[in-house]
C-alpha cells in the first residue's frame, strides 16, 4: 500500500469514501440477489402455462446457471487474487451479462433457450454479488467491516421487497416477457451507478482503510495492522468430523430455503390465494429479512455458537412448518412472511459466523469458500428439486412435509457440529 499524507487521511466530519463503496455493494447486491434470484419465483407459473413447460424443466434453468457459477467462482477468485487491480472490470462484464441475459429470456420460446441463456450468465454471475463484495468491503474496512458487510447485503431484501409486487402486477397485465424486461431495465439502472463509483483499494482516493492509521502502515508490516490469528488450516479442518456435518448442515438448510423460496407463489395460487396475496407474502418476507439479519447477527453474539446453530435450523424449520399450513387460515401466508423473513436471513448471515466460531480464523477464507462451494449444490439445485417433486407428486403438500424433515436433520447437524467444534476447541487452536 502506498504512504499516504496526513492531509489524505480522513477527516472527522467528513465522509469517507468507504462509505459510497458500502452503497455501490449495497446496489450490486440489491440487482444480483434482491432482483435476478429473488424474483425468479413470479415466473414459475406463467411462463409454464404459457409455452407448456413442466416446472421442474423449466425451473432447471435456475439450477443449470447456479452450478456453472459454482464453478467460475474458482476462477474469478485466482484472478482477483492476481489481478486486483482489474476487479472493476469484472464487475463490468457481470453487469452486461446481467443485463442481457435476463432481456435475453423475454425473447425465449423454447426449453432449450433459457438453459442457453442462464448457462452464459453463470459465467459472470458472481462477479456481482459475493465475491466482489466482500473483496471490496474487505479491501475499504478494518474496524467496521460487520456492520459494512450487513448493511451491503441488506441491498437484496430492500430490491426485493420493492420489485416482487411490482413484478407480479407487470406480468399480470402485460405478461411474463415484459417482467423480464423490466427486471434487465431495473438492474440497469441500479449496477451502472455503482460500477462508476467503485474504486477497488482506498489507495485509488488517496485514503487508507476505514480503522487503519498512517502508524499502521509504516515500515515491514506496511498496509494493515498485525493480527494474531488462531484456529484450525484448511488442511486440519478438513480432517474434523465437525466440518463434513457443518456442510451437511448448511447442504440441509439451503435445500429448504431455496425451495421453498423459488415456489411460494405459485403454491399460494395453487391453494387459492391471490396472486396480489402471494406477492405481498412474498414481498413482505424480503421487507422482514432486511432487519431480520441485523438482529440475528446481534443475537449470535450474545447466545454463543452452539445455541446459535439450533437457532438457524429452527428459523428454517418454523418457516417451512408455516409454509405447509399456509392454507389453514386467511392470516398464515403472512405468518410464514414473518418466520421465513428470519428463516431465509439463515442462508448468508449464520455461515460466516458458525464457521469462524467453530474453526477460528486462521485460515477462514479458506475454510468458508470450501464449505460454502459444497453445502451451494443444495442451493443450486433446490427450485429444480422441488419442482421435480411437484411434478411427481402432482402438488406442493407432500414437499413441504418432506421438507420439514430436512429442515429437522439441518438444525441438529448444524448444532451438533457447533458442539463438536466447542468440545474440542478448534476456534483457539
Amino acid at each position: 500500500m502506498e504512504q499516504v499524507s496526513e492531509a489524505n487521511t480522513p477527516k472527522k466530519g467528513k465522509l469517507f469514501y468507504g462509505w459510497i463503496i458500502v452503497l455501490c455493494c449495497t446496489l450490486l447486491v440489491a440487482a444480483a440477489t434482491g432482483v435476478f434470484v429473488n424474483c425468479l419465483g413470479i415466473f414459475v407459473k406463467p411462463v409454464c402455462d404459457d409455452l407448456g413447460f413442466s416446472r421442474g424443466a423449466f425451473t432447471l434453468y435456475n439450477t443449470i446457471g447456479g452450478l456453472i457459477g459454482m464453478v467460475a467462482i474458482l476462477f474469478y477468485g485466482e484472478l482477483y487474487r492476481r489481478y486486483p487491480q482489474h476487479i472493476r472490470k469484472f464487475i463490468t462484464l457481470g453487469v452486461i451479462g446481467g443485463v442481457c441475459a435476463f432481456y435475453g429470456y423475454s425473447m425465449a420460446t423454447k426449453l432449450w433457450h433459457f438453459y442457453v441463456i442462464a448457462a452464459l450468465y453463470g459465467t459472470v454471475s458472481m462477479t456481482l454479488a459475493g465475491i466482489s463484495v466482500t473483496t471490496l468491503i474487505n479491501n475499504w474496512f478494518v474496524d467496521k467491516r460487520g456492520l459494512a458487510t450487513g448493511l451491503a447485503f441488506a441491498g437484496s431484501g430492500v430490491s426485493a421487497a420493492i420489485m416482487t409486487p411490482i413484478l407480479t402486477s407487470i406480468v399480470a397485465d402485460h405478461g411474463w416477457r415484459m417482467g423480464y424486461r423490466t427486471m434487465s431495465i431495473t438492474a440497469g439502472l441500479l449496477l451502472i451507478p455503482a460500477v462508476l463509483f467503485i474504486r477497488v483499494f482506498p489507495s485509488d482516493k488517496g485514503l487508507l482503510p476505514y480503522g487503519v492509521t498512517e502508524d499502521q502502515v509504516k515500515g515491514e508490516n506496511e498496509g494493515a495492522p498485525k493480527v494474531i490469528q488462531t484456529g484450525l488450516t484448511r488442511a486440519q479442518a478438513v480432517k474434523t468430523k465437525a466440518f463434513y456435518i457443518q456442510v451437511a448442515g448448511m447442504f440441509c438448510l439451503g435445500i429448504v430455503g431455496m425451495g421453498m423460496s423459488g415456489h411460494v407463489i405459485a403454491y399460494l395460487t395453487d391453494i387459492g390465494y391471490s396472486s396480489l396475496t402471494a406477492s405481498t407474502a412474498m414481498s413482505l418476507v424480503m421487507t422482514v429479512m432486511i432487519g431480520a439479519k441485523i438482529l440475528l447477527g446481534a443475537v449470535f453474539d450474545k447466545i454463543g455458537p452452539v445455541k446459535s446453530a439450533t437457532l438457524t435450523g429452527l428459523c428454517m424449520l418454523a418457516s417451512i412448518v408455516a409454509l405447509r399450513f399456509a392454507g389453514a387460515a386467511p392470516f398464515m401466508p403472512y405468518v410464514f412472511s414473518l418466520c421465513f423473513g428470519f428463516g431465509y436471513s439463515t442462508l448468508t448471515v449464520p455461515y460466516s459466523y458458525l464457521i469462524g466460531q467453530n474453526f477460528g480464523t486462521r485460515e477462514f477464507a479458506a475454510i468458508y469458500s470450501l464449505a460454502t462451494m459444497v453445502s451451494g449444490l443444495g442451493n443450486s439445485t433446490a427450485t429444480t428439486l422441488s419442482g421435480t417433486l411437484y411434478d411427481l407428486m402432482g402438488s406442493y403438500i407432500g414437499v413441504w412435509t418432506l421438507y420439514i424433515g430436512v429442515a429437522v436433520a439441518a438444525t441438529v447437524l448444524l448444532t451438533l457440529a457447533a458442539k463438536i467444534s466447542k468440545d474440542k476447541g478448534y476456534k483457539d487452536f
